[in-house]
């Protein structure tokens, strides 16, 4: 009772610690009183507006057509006009735009009409800045593609080659490429392009980016593209070249033969090589593809046989063959019986009884020596190694006891029986 007594009206108004806030709440709720009743409008302008694309139930989504590039890339002005309390409480993020797809029917370019989506009734849309979207729609296209290298501004130190560059640091020299179908379509080739400018003294790997040329040669966009592969090097091969001779080679020779006193001639005597700097330095001759010497007669001189090269070596001459000629014009042949037959790699505990002769043995070489040679300077070999008991069919080899310069033409089989 006795607060109520000393609490006055009149003296509360008279405290400055009342009137103060009383003062600022009475003119804010003024304020509103007068803002709703008289309703008073006013314009506002937002900017770096963003829109959205639906392209549910579209043509161009039924028919797996994509946008192009990024829609977050155009911004759009926005200008809004209502009641002043509404208009200068919203925010960028309370103003929502559309452009339907509706008008997609092919893959283009298309200027799409912009509108503002769920506006509230108590304020209007005034303007959209720009009035359109401007959208590419394509189909995506998947292809594959080999990559060509290029080494720009190689030298090589003298005594040196620098080949072209291949395709490194990666697992194969192939390239899968996704993007609009008109642009896909357009690429012809794509080469990894590293910049060199330098003279280099052995093999070196260098980064290199991946461009895309049309038909024509031009540079295709890769904007809209995705790439498959993008750490890309290309390594330039550092070689050395050497010109050598060629080594003419015979196989199945008897054990006497010399090959040396078998004349023959090699339509390329000698062949330009290449290969790493430290490959070629150990390389003096390149030897052929054996002839196997049992087919060389009087009747059968000429030769075609092909070059066996060292790994990281080939040949910088464009020689797909060499036709080797024996020169037999002096040689003459005859027909013997052999009576003599060795055994060799026949098991222990085994024995082996074949047949006694293996005759019209035919055997070649220079009349001087042909002429002297006797059924007892030639005997047959026949390797029984891994041969187990039964009847077998071997092959024999027939060797001459003194004469370096003969050979047996043809191949020549006997019956062995193993106990």
């Amino acid at each position: 009772m006795k607060f109520l007594k000393a609490f006055s009206v009149k003296k509360l108004f008279y405290n400055k610690r009342f009137t103060v806030p009383f003062s600022i709440l009475a003119a804010f709720a003024l304020w509103v009183v007068i803002s709703v009743n008289q309703k008073p409008t006013m314009s506002r302008t937002f900017t770096d507006i963003a829109v959205s694309v639906n392209l549910e139930k579209t043509f161009a989504a039924e028919n797996n057509m994509s946008i192009i590039g990024d829609i977050s890339e155009q911004k759009f002005t926005v200008t809004v006009r209502g009641p002043s309390y509404l208009v200068s409480s919203l925010l960028p993020s309370n103003i929502s735009l559309y452009a339907s797809a509706a008008e997609v029917d092919a893959p283009g370019e298309y200027k799409l009409q912009v509108a503002a989506a769920n506006t509230s009734s108590e304020y209007e849309i005034l303007s959209i800045s720009p009035p359109t979207l401007n959208l590419s729609f394509d189909y995506i296209e998947t292809k594959e593609f080999t990559i060509a290298a290029s080494a720009v501004g190689v030298t090589a130190a003298e005594g040196l080659i620098a080949e072209p560059g291949v395709v490194s640091g990666t697992e194969n020299d192939t390239v899968t490429i996704t993007g609009p179908r008109t642009v896909v379509n357009k690429i012809e080739t794509v080469v990894a392009e590293a910049e060199v400018n330098k003279t280099l003294n052995s093999s070196e790997t260098f980064d290199a980016s991946i461009a895309l040329y049309d038909e024509k040669g031009d540079k295709v966009d890769t904007a809209h593209l995705t790439l498959s592969a993008s750490n890309i090097k290309v390594t330039v091969p550092i070689s050395k070249k050497k010109t050598v001779p060629v080594k003419v080679v015979f196989s199945n020779m008897p054990s006497s033969f010399k090959a040396s006193t078998l004349k023959t001639v090699v339509d390329h005597s000698t062949v330009t090589v290449i290969g790493t700097p430290e490959t070629i330095d150990k390389v003096s001759e390149i030897s052929l593809s054996p002839i196997d010497i049992t087919t060389v007669s009087p009747s059968a001189v000429s030769f075609d046989v092909s070059a066996k090269l060292p790994d990281g070596v080939r040949l910088l001459d464009n020689i797909d063959h060499f036709t080797v000629v024996a020169d037999v014009k002096d040689y003459v042949e005859k027909t013997l019986t052999v009576t003599s037959i060795s055994k060799t790699g026949l098991g222990s505990k085994l024995t082996a009884k074949t047949e006694n002769s293996i005759v019209n043995v035919k055997v070649c070489g220079p009349k001087a020596s042909v002429s002297k040679l006797k059924a007892s300077d030639v005997y047959a070999l026949l390797d029984l190694t891994d041969k187990s008991t039964g009847e077998h069919t071997v092959n024999a080899a027939i060797n001459f006891k003194k004469y370096t310069d003969v050979w047996a033409v043809g191949t020549y089989n006997t019956t062995v029986t193993i106990k």
